[in-house]
């Protein structure tokens, strides 16, 4: 059974960043998975027009998905690799650690969570390494058949790859375009 105004606490919590006293932050994302794991999380964030910090609130969830799991490892696969990595125990993580984890398996969120842990690598480092970087024939192939596809030469391609990055980084005109691509 759902506790809703516990899950409303723990939601309150999340967006002020805070975790309840008396837990630490790797029992309070355990315990709000336990609570979340049931509902579509996002759908019920969006009814209770809790928008501005979704984002982190489902981190917040991922991350006590991670820490249930590791804890449940039973082939002590995880365990191991935080052992050959210098940790005894699991080690603790935060708000802004769990801006890190992803819908992967679970060494590939550790790795993650760890490198940034061990000063290895900042998060924006970590994130921008895992973007796919294409080698130049791929980049040639897809040119050609971008260029194939919409008939258009290489000024025009350009023109269009231009405008896309534009598009990207425009949360707004995104929108907008995507909503006049709909009529």
């Amino acid at each position: 059974m759902i506790d809703f105004e516990k899950l409303d606490e723990y939601i309150e919590l999340i967006e002020e960043g805070s975790i309840p006293e008396g837990m630490t932050f790797n029992e309070f994302a355990m315990d709000f998975y336990k609570e979340a794991k049931i509902i579509p999380l996002s759908k019920y964030l969006r009814n209770k027009n809790k928008l501005k910090k979704l984002p982190k609130i489902m981190n917040m969830k991922k991350a006590g998905e991670i820490l249930t799991d590791t804890y449940k490892d039973v082939t002590g696969e995880i365990s191991t690799f935080l052992k050959r990595k210098g940790y005894k125990e699991i080690p603790q993580l935060n708000f802004t650690i769990i801006t890190l984890v992803r819908k992967v398996d679970l060494i590939s969120n550790w790795k993650r969570l760890l490198s940034y842990l061990g000063g290895d690598k900042t998060i924006e480092e970590i994130n921008n390494s895992t973007k796919v970087q294409l080698f130049p024939g791929e980049i040639e192939k897809l040119e050609t058949f971008i260029k194939e596809e919409l008939k258009i030469n290489d000024e025009e391609l350009n023109w269009l790859l231009t405008k896309l990055k534009k598009i990207g980084n425009n949360r707004n005109l995104s929108r907008a375009l995507n909503k006049l691509n709909r009529q």
